[in-house]
């Protein structure tokens, strides 16, 4: 097999979710792809002879740097669509409370009490540097594992974390029920 020094590849990319870019991302973009398995080793010999696997996790990690909250809420599961509210929510205000200005415009996230978790769709595209030539990550049905947590750094950028789980469509072919890596090895 020829060496080639093109294939060898540096740097982060895009993440999609539900074909939404999410912003700028900030340091490592993980994906990983883990199989349980179980080894058969009959009582008369020293080696397994055959492996099965049991399970198996498809997950992808990334840093958003973009603070929207359109994209994070889209991010931890809680709505499927990226909408901006026109006013700010309700609630009962203290003497001491915020009182937002008027006609200003907000995007708001509320918490609590819910126990669904929407799931979406989840692309990943990191292109080679120096071409044009792509490798794609999707996951056809993920779920976010993400907790929500955006850390107000006093002198670093901020940074959220997201882990992304893929969820097993039994209505795919065996072998396809996760997601796929496409790696594109020539331009159009």
């Amino acid at each position: 097999m020829a060496k080639d020094t093109t294939l060898v590849s540096l740097g982060s990319g895009t993440l999609y979710l539900n074909n939404t870019d999410v912003g700028h991302l900030k340091g490592d973009v993980e994906f990983s792809y883990i199989r349980g398995k179980v080894e058969f080793k009959p009582s008369n010999m020293l080696g397994i002879v055959k492996q099965f696997a049991i399970n198996e996790a498809a997950t992808l990690k990334a840093s958003l740097a973009e603070l929207k909250l359109a994209n994070i809420k889209l991010a931890l599961g809680v709505t499927t669509s990226i909408v901006e509210s026109s006013s700010f929510p309700a609630y009962a205000a203290s003497i001491d409370s915020f009182s937002p200005p008027s006609g200003a415009s907000y995007d708001v996230l509320t918490i609590g009490g819910s126990k669904t978790i929407d799931s979406m769709s989840l692309r990943f595209e990191h292109t080679r540097p120096g071409t044009s030539l792509k490798i794609i990550i999707v996951l056809y049905t993920a779920v976010s594992m993400t907790d929500l947590l955006i850390p107000f750094h006093e002198e670093d950028v901020i940074l959220h974390d997201l882990i992304f789980k893929g969820l097993s469509d039994a209505d795919r072919d065996e072998g396809d029920r996760i997601g796929v890596i496409v790696e594109q090895v020539q331009t159009a």
